[in-house]
């Protein structure tokens, strides 16, 4: 994804906009202390972390989009689909 590209709304029905700035990795982590087997109904405090796993979206960039009747938005990379690129 490139500034001038045309993108839209992955869910739902969107019009197209076009994108105006991307920050780069500015949504998420790589990696998350997490708590592996645990039973159910046990009470899990952040001490009890036992590994390092990946997160589920991992890092995500941050979208500046004007839309044609809305404005300017700030969207996830991740919930955008590229139309056409801009060459």
């Amino acid at each position: 994804m490139k500034v001038g590209d045309l993108v839209k709304m992955k869910d739902g029905y969107s019009v197209p906009g076009i994108v105006v700035k991307i920050d780069k990795d500015f949504y998420g982590a790589r990696q998350a202390y997490k708590i592996y087997n645990a039973a159910r109904g046990q009470t899990l405090h952040p001490r009890m972390a036992n590994g390092i796993g990946p997160t589920k979206d991992g890092i995500r960039d941050r979208v500046m989009i004007i839309w044609p009747d809305e404005g300017f938005t700030y969207e996830e990379s991740n919930k955008l689909e590229i139309i056409s690129e801009h060459r």
